[in-house]
């Protein structure tokens, strides 16, 4: 490295600092800090669209949607196109497009486990999260 690119460095790095630094890509973000910024990022932009707005939306909300989105370890979008990837047909239906989700359920004769919070929702059955995540073992009387 020659002197000036060197010198140009370190008077970068004292301007700039690297633990602030903060970008709307979620990609770029996950790829060089990790998925669990890219989750944070995903949260923080969503609030901010919805705050321009005045709408308030409860931060465990946000945080489910971020969850899903990167719980693969990955970064992806929520939108149908990724919703189609989910094996849960009922899960899919409870997403913007629920006819063609019911059309090609039933002609393919999908299956579901009822494993996803949507796809028990849909049916009636209790979540197997928050208190339906336990049985009792022991009667009541």
């Amino acid at each position: 490295m020659d002197m000036f690119s060197c010198h140009t460095i370190t008077l970068f790095l004292q301007i700039l600092d690297i633990n602030k630094l903060y970008s709307n890509e979620v990609h770029a973000m996950a790829s060089t800090y990790g998925i669990e910024v890219a989750l944070k990022v995903i949260e923080k932009e969503i609030k901010d669209v919805f705050a321009v707005y005045g709408i308030e939306v409860d931060p465990r909300h946000l945080s489910l949607v971020a969850d899903y989105m990167c719980f693969e370890g990955i970064y992806k979008p929520l939108n149908r196109h990724a919703i189609m990837s989910n094996s849960s047909p009922l899960q899919q239906m409870t997403f913007e497009t629920s006819y063609k989700f019911l059309k090609q359920a039933t002609m393919l004769g999908s299956h579901d486990q009822l494993a996803s919070p949507s796809a028990c929702l849909v049916v009636g059955k209790v979540v197997r999260g928050g208190t339906g995540l336990f049985e009792l073992k022991q009667p009541l009387q």
